[in-house]
């Protein structure tokens, strides 16, 4: 048996993001998809009304893309979201609760990445995303790939879709039955996609500056200034 899942997509929760639930899920279908994790950052505010949208058949798995102190973690499967602090802490903040941590586009300088203590977070980490669909530079994902090849960590894809089109994008396959957070501690499971989605950056650019637009009219004509 082979699943397809993105395990990295965000919701309007995430101020880099408009699209709202029932549109990931609607997408997520689109996309021929088996599963989607919900990864907002730093909170788990839209998973449930993703899996309400989500048709029969696709997975739901509650996760928050969190912001360690140096770069961005995946938390899968968990209940709450896992404090901001350094990035070994999260990963035992996300064990305590049973779930899973991945790291997330590690090595992609063009946003947070690591570049300490990388052998510990390698005895530490479940898994690293391999494939990021919005890795604008093909060495960033490679480097990612090398990594958890080097040293037999389970390799992961996703989307980081912040729009409905990039849903889908990246994904991780998964062989047999079971759980997903099973699949990637046992690692049977590989990353699928294409990375280097430069116009996503583009679009999400466009969406902040929207926002930061719209607060500062709001707070032009409500008078009220800081």
């Amino acid at each position: 048996m082979t699943r397809r899942y993105d395990l990295q997509i965000h919701t309007n929760a995430s101020p880099c993001s408009s699209t709202p639930p029932e549109r990931v899920a609607e997408a997520a279908a689109d996309a021929g998809l088996d599963g989607v994790a919900v990864t907002d950052h730093d909170t788990l505010a839209n998973v449930d009304a993703v899996r309400d949208a989500a048709p029969d058949g696709l997975a739901v798995i509650p996760g928050v893309e969190v912001t360690t102190t140096e770069g961005h973690l995946l938390a899968l499967d968990v209940a709450e979201p896992p404090p901001k602090t350094d990035p070994l802490t999260v990963i035992d903040r996300v064990h305590e609760q049973g779930g899973v941590a991945i790291l997330s586009h590690p090595f992609d300088t063009l946003r947070q990445f690591y570049e300490t203590d990388l052998e510990a977070l390698a005895e530490a980490v479940d898994g690293v995303e391999a494939v990021n669909s919005r890795c604008v530079r093909r060495r960033f994902n490679d480097r990612a790939a090398s990594f958890a090849a080097a040293r037999d960590l389970p390799a992961t894809g996703g989307s980081d879709a912040h729009f409905p089109m990039e849903v889908g994008r990246a994904y991780t396959i998964v062989e047999g039955d079971g759980s997903l957070a099973d699949a990637v501690r046992e690692g049977r499971v590989r990353p699928g996609g294409r990375g280097r989605y430069l116009s996503g950056h583009v679009a999400t650019k466009l969406h902040q500056f929207r926002t930061a637009s719209g607060r500062a009219v709001g707070t032009l004509t409500s008078g009220r200034f800081p």
